[in-house]
């Protein structure tokens, strides 16, 4: 039997049925009937092969398995389904490894779904139960936490103690994970281990991944350079992964039936970037990496997880060119993750650092409007964030988002997803006071967490459709779920807004309004 079980909790198992930007159902509060019956339709079960395991598992959790491997060998290290952990845990079992992203809920996602932790979210309740499991009683093995979401523990003495997880294991270290169990086995591992910016890996000490990741994610490059202060990932230096090294981990994911490859980065428009003074993009390099994932075995599209809007306005030939190459269309578009962040000049400058090089931080807010018409009409899907409660924001800035989300709502054939967050201090400003939505929350804040919101309903009544690949019953199921399920969050949210008072900024109607692509949402 396996000497090290591996782990990640359910939320970060399922692949959702491949519903766009679905994911983020896993911060839902687990407090409500409606949001227990959402997530049971969204999240199905992990899809196991013929021994039992997990055919796919989080990419970062591949990584561990694959430096152990090397290792130790291929039969000592297994990953186990978390709804059935305890029955991969034998006498033989010396480590039980979790991997973690929010186990404690206190992710900017999870904090603004539940009111600033006073629900629990999915995330949460799901890393407890998985914990609960790895607590055999009269255990002799060690229990193991890492991933990104160990930081949290820092917020929460005690915890660690008190959930019978015996070390935790924080920053880069797939190149040190067997040397780190080693010590932990003879008793020389403290609680705590840390691993810095001066130990991470250069990309040829990155073990390749052995098996399938969750949604055919392939990382390409890490670390950032922006210097965005609320941001972790750009305290890390940027490397990035040789062509030959991604066609090994991308034919992995082919070979499972995985066609359409997620490509990993913190900033895809970074990619083996030359010019740091103005960081506009590397345009041959980028679209030869996409030229190169295409023309892998069994791939038919793939998109980035991450990049800046800036970009698209520096270099809108570059986004032209990236939908040509992967086959963008009015039936295929291309997701990607961005950070608005602010809709405040004053803001972004003190923040945001390079997010808008190479122009300057008082242009942001209209690099965002352009940005978003230049990625609409190659199409390009933005999935943005903002962030309330920044360090310094006032009421008057958090008004300037609400005043960028109505500008963005113009936009002819307008085509984005806003995420409220809450701040969460980390990176620079870890030290910082966490923003308690629920004690800390006035109208300017209320009112962009309000038309965020309501623009993801816009959206899910027009492209939900569209843009999910289910057969049609069961499709149509989880359509009507997101379309019901959204509107009863919106009025949730004004029925809390009337209760403390707040006042709503009806927005003017939007095209697809005018024209009748949907119903329902009081205008001005």
């Amino acid at each position: 039997m396996a000497k090290v079980v591996l782990a990640a909790d359910y939320t970060l198992m399922t692949d959702y049925r491949g519903v766009p930007l679905a994911t983020f159902f896993s911060c839902i509060p687990t407090d409500h009937w409606h949001s227990r019956l959402v997530y049971r339709i969204l999240a199905d079960p992990p899809k196991l092969d013929a021994n039992g395991h997990p055919i796919r598992a989080p990419y970062g959790l591949r990584k561990v398995e694959a430096s152990l491997v090397q290792a130790w060998g291929r039969d000592e290290v297994v990953v186990a389904d978390p709804k059935r952990l305890e029955s991969y845990i034998t006498d033989d079992t010396e480590i039980v490894g979790l991997h973690s992203m929010d186990p404690l809920g206190l992710g900017p996602v999870s904090m603004s779904f539940t009111m600033g932790g006073t629900l629990t979210p999915y995330t949460k309740a799901m890393f407890l139960d998985l914990v609960r499991r790895a607590q055999r009683r009269g255990r002799r093995y060690k229990v193991v936490l890492g991933g990104p979401g160990a930081w949290q523990f820092d917020y929460r003495d005690g915890l660690q103690e008190a959930l019978g997880i015996d070390h935790i294991v924080h920053g880069e270290c797939d190149h040190f994970v067997p040397e780190i169990l080693d010590k932990i086995l003879t008793g020389d591992g403290a609680p705590v281990m840390r691993f810095t910016n001066a130990t991470a890996p250069r990309p040829e000490q990155v073990p390749k991944i052995l098996g399938p990741t969750m949604h055919s994610m392939n990382e390409v490059m890490r670390g950032c350079g922006r210097g965005c202060g609320f941001c972790e990932v750009t305290l890390r230096r940027p490397r990035y992964f040789p062509l030959d090294y991604i066609a090994d981990e991308v034919a992995v994911n082919a070979r499972a039936g995985g066609s359409s490859i997620q490509l990993h980065s913190d900033d895809i428009f970074l990619y083996r970037l030359e010019n740091w003074k103005t960081f506009e993009p590397n345009e041959d390099a980028v679209k030869e990496l996409f030229r190169f994932v295409m023309d892998q075995p069994g791939v038919t599209h793939c998109y980035p997880t991450h990049g800046t809007v800036s970009a698209a306005v520096t270099s809108p030939g570059l986004i032209e060119d990236l939908s040509t190459i992967v086959r963008a269309g009015p039936d295929k578009w291309i997701g990607l993750q961005c950070g608005i962040e602010t809709g405040s000049a004053r803001l972004s400058k003190e923040v945001l650092n390079r997010k808008a090089a190479p122009f300057t931080a008082e242009e942001w807010p209209e690099i965002v409007v352009q940005g978003t018409e230049i990625l609409n009409r190659n199409y390009w899907f933005p999935a943005y964030t903002i962030i309330l409660g920044l360090p310094g924001e006032t009421p008057e800035d958090a008004w300037m988002t609400v005043d960028l989300i109505d500008r963005m709502e113009q936009i002819p054939d307008n085509h984005f997803i806003t995420a409220p967050l809450t701040f969460v201090p980390v990176g620079a400003l870890r030290g910082e006071e966490f923003y308690n939505l629920d004690e800390m929350i006035d109208e300017a804040r209320f009112n962009v967490a309000y038309r965020a919101w309501r623009h993801v309903v816009l959206e899910m009544d027009q492209d939900l459709w569209r843009l999910t690949r289910l057969p049609a019953p069961l499709r149509a199921l989880i359509v009507a779920t997101g379309r019901i399920g959204g509107r009863y969050i919106l009025n949730i949210m004004e029925r809390y807004g009337a209760k403390r008072g707040f006042r709503i900024r009806r927005p003017a109607k939007t095209e697809r309004e005018a024209e009748g692509h949907t119903a329902g949402f009081p205008t001005a």
